[in-house]
């Protein structure tokens, strides 16, 4: 009993991405497109989440991997002739790559300084990215149109990929690794005084986190058909993950799933505030920091144990 409602919370994750594989006869070609950006929004949410959540390490950074992901797909596929799987899984080795190189001098930060410097080399990454002749410099890089696959291909793609993040986020957090995190995250000083290793518990984190960014920046690379270093490394990914996990719950399991389906569900409906959108989001952004850090699941798990209390205090006075 007890192993099964150990493993219920991936197994239903795995039961949702069935579904919504079997069922794509269900849903029209606008409504697959928008299941395609929920789901890449809600493994944005979840990669992020590793770090900033679980690590601790306030990251600024996210959107290079997801450009790395999508520029070295795009390459792998237009010159190389790679197959399209094969090609996005590459990427996300090369992503996971410049992650374990970056993160080496970056996790040398802490605090607000790790913060600032994830957010300058990301903006350095970005200007490389303009003036790199190799990659088409700010002009359009485009797939080979033979090789982008269908609609359902694509939701097939996002959908794996949701499934696979959270399920590697649920083994990290219920590992010693998670643990080790956590206590890094919680007390730094004092992990380490106790054993744990910062940079040799960091490292895979970040390895792990940068793979699976990479794969989201494959299938958005392949979404879009032609990229350019302004859509694919602009720092609108890492303001994504941020939103989606601080509304959400950060730091918790499924906060940022839940985050990622709110916001993506309020932005259709934001488009008609026009330019007001952005601002509207900033401001529940500053609402859920100052009066609600717990995100949604937080509230959702407080007003659970205040009823659970309320239940067994009748019980307790007898």
């Amino acid at each position: 009993m007890a192993m099964l409602k150990k493993f219920a919370t991936p197994a239903i994750a795995v039961l949702i991405g069935v579904f919504l594989i079997v069922g794509q006869g269900f849903f029209s070609g606008s409504q697959i497109n928008l299941l395609t950006n929920a789901l890449l929004l809600v493994s944005i949410g979840v990669t992020w989440n590793l770090v900033a959540g679980i690590g601790g390490q306030f990251s600024l950074g996210h959107a290079i991997f997801i450009g790395v992901g999508a520029y070295a797909t795009a390459i792998l596929v237009s010159e190389m002739g790679w197959p399209v799987a094969a090609s996005a899984l590459a990427a996300a080795v090369v992503s996971a790559l410049v992650g374990v190189i970056l993160a080496y001098p970056m996790l040398r930060l802490r605090g607000p300084y790790f913060a600032i410097g994830t957010l300058a080399l990301s903006l350095a990454v970005l200007g490389w990215m303009v003036n790199w002749e190799f990659t088409n410099q700010s002009q359009a890089y485009s797939f080979p149109i033979a090789a982008l696959p269908s609609l359902d291909d694509l939701l097939t793609y996002a959908t794996l990929l949701a499934v696979v993040s959270f399920i590697a986020v649920w083994a990290v957090v219920n590992s010693s690794f998670g643990l080790r995190l956590m206590a890094l995250r919680e007390d730094e000083a004092g992990a380490i005084s106790l054993g744990v290793r910062r940079t040799a518990n960091l490292i895979p984190m970040w390895a792990l986190t940068t793979f699976l960014t990479g794969l989201v920046g494959a299938v958005f690379g392949l979404q879009r058909g032609s990229l350019d270093p302004g859509s694919a490394f602009g720092v609108q990914f890492t303001i994504d993950a941020i939103v989606v996990t601080v509304i959400g719950g950060i730091g918790t399991l499924i906060g940022p799933v839940v985050g990622a389906i709110l916001v993506f569900f309020l932005r259709q409906f934001a488009d008609a505030f026009d330019a007001w959108a952005l601002l509207i989001e900033a401001l529940v952004v500053i609402i859920f920091v100052r009066f609600i850090p717990g995100g949604l699941v937080g509230v959702v798990r407080g007003a659970a144990e205040r009823l659970l209390f309320l239940r067994k205090k009748p019980e307790n006075s007898h």
